[in-house]
């Protein structure tokens, strides 16, 4: 059986606002488009690769705390 694949607005991404990988809200969208405009001073991949990055510091900041 085939399955419709679910709209773009569904799909998963990274998440700055709560460090994860989820489908994204209105904040997280809020909060992902602050950032690139705080950061517009880097080009097309430079700025999405510091994104990712700060995503993944927010991950491992997130995991840290949950070991304390």
């Amino acid at each position: 059986m085939l399955t419709t694949p679910a709209p773009a607005n569904t799909q998963p991404a990274m998440c700055l606002l709560h460090g994860d990988f989820h489908t994204m809200e209105q904040a997280c969208w809020a909060a992902t488009t602050d950032w690139y405009f705080n950061h517009q001073t880097m080009d097309e991949h430079g700025d999405r690769h510091a994104y990712l990055a700060a995503v993944e510091r927010r991950m491992l900041d997130n995991l840290l705390e949950t070991l304390r």
